[in-house]
């Protein structure tokens, strides 16, 4: 399995008089993760904005080498690319090992109330996430049902339970844009879901 290839990164900002200029040309995002345990696996976090307020004045870079990022709270957004290569590759312990990595033990067990341990990158965000398949093929995964998306696909994931399974023999890449939303159970969901069924009924 080939290493993870860059990720060039382009960034717009102003001067002082205000007008548009090229803040920064990386050929690979500085926030790039590789793993060590998973050959091909890793990411990018290109871009964050805390919750209230989005700065357009600074040239502070929000993902610079070194900051680890998990999942966005509410109101905040991460861009992310992430390479997933053929689930063949992954360890015994593939859950383990990934939560691990990214620090996502919590979401891991959000996500695995219904999913009867199916696959192991099952988890679950309270956020809103697009995801988009700029290379190869990956299988999204929820508690009933499954979608395979390709190259140019795009993915709505509302806060659902999910894991993503590449069942070929090359790596797929997606570009993730996640928005943090409030918290919410999918038992909320529902009670909330019957809720307005009984009321539209009444």
């Amino acid at each position: 399995m080939a290493h993870r290839k860059p990720l060039r990164r382009v960034v717009t900002g102003h001067d002082d008089e205000g007008h548009a200029v090229i803040l920064s040309d990386d050929q690979d995002a500085p926030n790039s993760f590789a793993s060590a345990a998973i050959p091909g696996f890793g990411a990018s976090v290109v871009w964050f904005t805390p919750a209230g307020a989005v700065d357009h004045v600074t040239d502070e870079d929000p993902a610079p080498a070194g900051r680890q990022f998990n999942f966005p709270a509410a109101g905040e957004t991460l861009v992310r690319v992430a390479d997933f290569p053929p689930d063949s590759v992954y360890p015994k312990d593939g859950g383990e090992t990934i939560f691990d990595e990214i620090g996502g033990h919590e979401e891991r067990e959000a996500g695995t109330t219904h999913s009867a341990d199916k696959h192991f990158w099952f988890h679950r965000t309270d956020s809103i996430d697009y995801a988009v398949v700029l290379e190869g093929e990956i299988t999204l995964l929820v508690d009933d049902g499954e979608a395979t998306l390709r190259s140019g696909d795009v993915a709505v994931q509302r806060a659902t339970a999910h894991a993503w399974s590449n069942r070929t023999n090359t790596t797929a890449r997606v570009l993730f844009v996640l928005a943090g939303t409030d918290p919410i159970s999918p038992e909320q969901i529902a009670a909330k879901r019957t809720d307005s069924k009984v009321q539209g009924s009444a």
